[in-house]
């Protein structure tokens, strides 16, 4: 497999412009020994890392002392605050009547806990948790435990409706008087994981978990069958005031136009079931790796490249929010941000947030690469990832589309461990996002141009973003100047 690869990237060197050949040597170096001690160290040694507790603090450290390690001088943290820490530390469930028979389940992310004794009351279907749903049952919601329904996902746009599915039931579940929401795992097998029901740090209004698949569906076609269910469930979630966050930053400075930037952004932070390697450990170690070549190359790009390890990604993006309202004043000299954020799969091509008029920048960049099939690219703009504020502010964005047939199994879920990443797709994911950004920062002409408030509007409603921003509560934000480009 080494030799494979090593035959590849001797290809790609061979297709590159006799000028920039030495530019991209380093790519050829077989630094996986390094870059996977560095992934092992995070996933397995320091393990889950939930914003606000010491293991993301531990991680951070990871984050500078690595970059250091791989020789870049300019390396420094930047604070940012949480509104809430949120930590699960207990979580049961039983249904006691017709019959009695233990549920498996974990509490949802940023939903509150139960009373200290627990709480007991009956279950009733809520549907999908399509929106409307619950509404309609009116009154016979208050007081009640609603258990949402699913299908199983398979693929990653499955996954985004089953987010949008868990916000909109909880919404209503809480504002119609429910006392508590059961979401249906949609993997089978007993998978559990963890899925967060606000966008905005903050604690929900009412408990929420996620029930094991097998046990939520013979739930549900109990009540189907006209039987009447009581439920005991205890979920005990330590919940603290606001905390301070880290993300880390790392730079290697351009030899011609150090003031314009090219950004990478993946986040550091993950879920507390795992140990976040596929989401997002690789792609924190493939900055560092990243990083290491451009500062170890013969001729460094001609823009700064900037690494940002972003925290607080899972609550809502806050991370990536601060950064951006932090460097308001220089968004200007940002002439593109690329983020990894889905795990280890092939890269197939790059998401372009809406911006056609970049694809050709993007193509010619990725061209030393292309047989590794990387040009699969996407106009769709999307909320998800530690681009968006990058997007609302217009600049050009970048998210690698991958394979996620590993990746979805996995989500958030206790298998999600160092065992799961294949590390030659990982290495192969690693010279694909080097020679995209080297060859953004390289070229003579920036990608594309900052678009403006209007523009980006159109950009919105071409994409349906604006749909998006309703949905999630952000619209408000755009309207009022608070979040996004402002002219």
């Amino acid at each position: 497999m080494k030799l494979r690869s090593l035959a590849c990237l001797a290809l790609l060197l061979a297709a590159l412009p006799a000028g920039a050949q030495n530019s991209y040597r380093w790519i050829t170096d077989d630094r996986s020994s390094t870059a996977e001690k560095n992934l092992r160290v995070l996933c397995d040694e320091i393990g889950a890392r939930v914003t606000g507790t010491p293991n993301l603090r531990r991680a951070v450290e990871w984050g500078v002392n690595a970059f250091r390690q791989a020789g870049v001088t300019q390396v420094h943290t930047e604070n940012f605050t949480v509104p809430n820490s949120w930590v699960e530390e207990a979580a049961h469930g039983e249904v006691t009547s017709p019959e009695r028979f233990p549920v498996r389940l974990t509490g949802a992310a940023w939903g509150t806990g139960t009373p200290a004794g627990g709480l007991e009351a009956e279950v009733i279907a809520g549907g999908r948790g399509d929106e409307g749903q619950i509404t309609r049952l009116g009154p016979a919601v208050r007081g009640k435990i609603v258990a949402i329904s699913s299908e199983a996902v398979t693929n990653f746009n499955d996954m985004s409706v089953e987010y949008r599915r868990a916000l909109v039931a909880t919404r209503e579940a809480e504002r119609a008087g429910a006392v508590a929401v059961l979401l249906t795992s949609t993997q089978p097998r007993g998978v559990l994981y963890r899925h967060i029901v606000t966008l905005d740090g903050r604690v929900a209004g009412l408990p929420a978990v996620i029930v094991a698949r097998e046990d939520a569906l013979r739930m549900l076609r109990l009540l189907e069958g006209g039987q009447h269910l009581r439920m005991r469930l205890t979920l005990r979630n330590k919940v603290g005031g606001p905390v301070e966050a880290q993300n880390v930053v790392a730079e290697v400075r351009g030899r011609e136009k150090p003031e314009e930037v090219v950004l990478y952004g993946a986040h550091l932070d993950s879920w507390d079931l795992g140990t976040g390697c596929l989401d997002n450990g690789v792609n924190a170690a493939l900055a560092v790796e990243v990083a290491r070549f451009f500062q170890t190359a013969e001729r460094h790009p001609r823009r700064t490249v900037r690494f940002v390890l972003f925290s607080g990604e899972e609550q809502g993006l806050l991370g990536s929010q601060a950064y951006v309202a932090r460097h308001r004043d220089e968004l200007d000299r940002i002439v593109a941000v690329v983020v990894h954020d889905i795990g280890d799969g092939r890269i197939t091509g790059y998401s372009l947030g809406g911006r056609r008029d970049i694809e050709d920048a993007v193509r010619e960049s990725l061209q030393p690469v292309a047989y590794r099939g990387a040009t699969s690219h996407t106009t769709d703009a999307f909320f998800g990832s530690d681009h968006f504020d990058f997007l609302l502010e217009g600049i050009p964005t970048l998210v690698a589309n991958q394979d996620t047939t590993d990746y979805v199994p996995n989500y958030h879920a206790p298998s999600d461990t160092f065992d799961k990443v294949d590390l030659e797709e990982w290495r192969a994911d690693t010279m694909v996002a080097a020679t995209l950004l080297y060859g953004l920062a390289e070229r003579p002409e920036r990608p594309g141009k900052r678009l403006t408030r209007a523009e980006i509007e159109q950009q919105m409603r071409e994409t349906r973003l604006d749909d998006q921003l309703k949905f999630l509560g952000v619209w408000e934000q755009w309207t009022r100047g608070e979040r996004g480009r402002r002219q």
